[in-house]
């Protein structure tokens, strides 16, 4: 089948739930003709002559979209001119599919039934076939307002989520420059070797980015190669460790979230002490389509007035909210045993 009648037939499909208010509309003037067929005797006369128009009708209506359409296909093959299917389209098509469907059903009720053609009765029928033609331009109307509002709020998170994602990537480069800056001013003779391995850890990032989610075990590795360029700076002061997972590279979660609370747990939990502290990254099956993140740190206390207003956390809750809308669970704080818990949950499907 041609790609372009593939589209159409999908379209049709989108008014199927349509086609049960054909025959209950039918049934409206044999309920109001229910009287007279009765005293005439002729009841499944009145409920023929409904269901010629209930069967009739939608035909008519599908018929000239189909003509239109095969139309439309050959202009703009022919001169590239899309003509726009907007309300005044359809209301002029349904008003053609009136006039010949309301036609059709009087020539065959007067075959069928053997009554005469009666052009008295035009009138009436496109009275009352014109509301029928106004509930589905509502119908149809409603579709399109609620189609365009569901494009527009797509495009709105797409937006909204690349916008935070290219502010994640400069977001860590302020950080790991930062950071090198420190090495270099008190004079630590691996400067050169860190900016070698933040070369190598930026890249990686870079590949990440790319995408909504990336694999977990990409992920990981980044975590890995950042904590162990900290090791450099911190020394003794920071350990790390990380769980992984069995299939990390079939679990998927968003790309650079992961980096972004191991980055917070460095800067609030580790940087303030002078003791140091210990980072941990678990995650854990909850059940076949959850995951559960946990990163867990020592170190300095947990103060929600500070960590509350980085970027990187901000968005890392703001991109969340969008790939799971009230699924995430995004928490941080403080438990039982002292340590700042930073977790959310995740799908793990691949959402690039």
């Amino acid at each position: 089948m041609d790609e372009d009648w593939k589209i159409f037939v999908a379209e049709s499909r989108r008014y199927l739930p349509l086609l049960p208010a054909a025959p209950l509309i039918a049934m409206i003037p044999f309920a109001l003709n229910y009287g007279y067929w009765r005293q005439e005797n002729r009841l499944l006369t009145g409920l023929g002559i409904s269901m010629v128009y209930a069967v009739v009708m939608p035909l008519s209506m599908w018929t000239c979209y189909g003509l239109t359409y095969a139309a439309r296909i050959a202009i703009r093959r022919r001169t590239g001119d899309i003509i726009r299917r907007d309300l005044r389209f359809h209301a002029l098509i349904g008003l053609v599919a009136l006039l010949t469907g309301t036609w059709v059903s009087m020539r065959l009720i007067s075959r069928l039934f053997n009554r005469e053609y009666e052009s008295g009765a035009l009138l009436p029928s496109l009275i009352f076939g014109s509301f029928a033609l106004a509930f589905f331009l509502l119908y149809v109307s409603y579709r399109q307002a609620k189609e365009e509002s569901l494009r527009l709020r797509a495009e709105t998170a797409e937006a909204r989520y690349h916008m935070l994602e290219n502010q994640m990537r400069p977001h860590f480069l302020f950080n790991a420059l930062n950071s090198l800056a420190e090495l270099i001013e008190s004079g630590q003779p691996r400067a050169a070797e860190v900016t070698y391995k933040l070369s190598d850890l930026y890249r990686q990032i870079l590949a990440n980015a790319g995408g909504r989610t990336a694999s977990l075990a990409s992920e990981i590795e980044i975590a890995r190669s950042y904590l162990e360029l900290e090791q450099l700076r911190f020394g003794s002061r920071l350990r790390f460790m990380i769980q992984t997972p069995e299939s990390a590279g079939k679990i998927h979660l968003p790309s650079l979230a992961l980096q972004t609370l191991v980055e917070n747990a460095v800067k609030h939990g580790i940087a303030p002490s002078l003791e140091g502290g210990e980072i941990r990254v678990e995650i854990a099956r909850e059940r076949p389509d959850r995951f559960s993140l946990r990163v867990s740190n020592t170190g300095a206390a947990y103060r929600p007035a500070e960590t509350g207003t980085g970027i990187g956390l901000k968005n890392t809750v703001a991109r969340l909210d969008l790939l799971y809308p009230g699924r995430h669970d995004f928490q941080i704080r403080t438990d039982e045993d002292g340590w700042t818990v930073a977790s959310f949950r995740f799908t793990g499907e691949n959402l690039a």
